[in-house]
């Protein structure tokens, strides 16, 4: 994940938020990683408040169907949970939206969205074509947040 995120950041911030500070960090969280196709796509980390989430940008628009699983995940660990969302990122915020859940804040920088296993949210049905379960994992990380 933290690849994944540090792509969205100048040497400024990379200078202090480095690998090393961040595994420390998030050591101990639970995780998940996303495999499609084999190829590690990004993965999610519970921080005991809120839920982090990253995804190659090579497998945005194809990682959303994972996320019910990902919730069955999280939801085990905690109900209900918080999430915020950069304005900028408005992909997320119309999938968010389109979803149901619940919009408890705006600032700034981010939306903060609740999401409950008690909140109806929606989840499009996969049209012809679209990947079938078999292709892709979401694995609870046996090593915490230290991967992926």
């Amino acid at each position: 994940m933290y690849d994944i995120e540090r792509q969205r950041y100048d040497s400024t911030v990379t200078a202090v938020a480095t690998r090393e500070r961040a595994l420390a960090h998030y050591a101990g969280c639970p995780s998940v990683g996303y495999v499609i196709d084999g190829v590690t796509a990004g993965g999610a980390v519970f921080d005991g408040r809120e839920l982090h989430l990253a995804v190659l940008p090579r497998f945005h628009g194809r990682w959303a169907w994972l996320l019910k699983p990902t919730l069955d995940w999280l939801f085990a660990l905690c109900d209900p949970v918080q999430v915020r969302i950069e304005r900028h990122n408005l992909r997320c915020i119309r999938f968010m939206d389109c979803g149901g859940w619940q919009r408890l804040g705006e600032d700034a920088e981010y939306i903060t969205y609740l999401l409950s296993s008690a909140t109806p949210h929606v989840f499009r049905r996969r049209r012809a074509g679209r990947r079938a379960a078999g292709d892709a994992t979401v694995a609870p990380s046996a090593a915490g947040c230290g991967t992926p």
